[in-house]
């Protein structure tokens, strides 16, 4: 089988893979927010009807000031995988080792 390499343009970003419940409700509620606000207000995310795609900038100092430290640890996990987004499914994954809030 042939390897396919991206070409020199290319990104391919990993994401962290997640319940929905590793997110505190507060956040959801922001992401809602945000949503239904046509991104006016809230945090900033791709959504959809089953959750929400967050991204996680590479530096920890560029992370927004009204994260909570609940969801700055989730991006500190994702940072030391190599992850550019956290999803956060209501089928993902539930990682034993994080706070669950369901």
């Amino acid at each position: 089988m042939n390897e396919v390499l991206p070409t020199s343009g290319s990104l391919v970003c990993r994401h962290l893979d997640l319940s929905t419940g590793h997110l505190p409700v507060a956040e959801r509620d922001a992401c809602e927010l945000y949503l239904s606000s046509g991104g006016s207000a809230g945090r900033s995310c791709l959504g959809g009807p089953y959750g929400w795609m967050i991204y996680v900038p590479t530096e920890a100092e560029d992370v927004p000031q009204d994260v909570s430290s609940e969801l700055a640890a989730l991006m500190v996990q994702a940072r030391k995988q190599d992850c550019h987004y956290i999803y956060f499914d209501r089928d993902g994954s539930i990682d034993e080792t994080l706070p669950f809030y369901d």
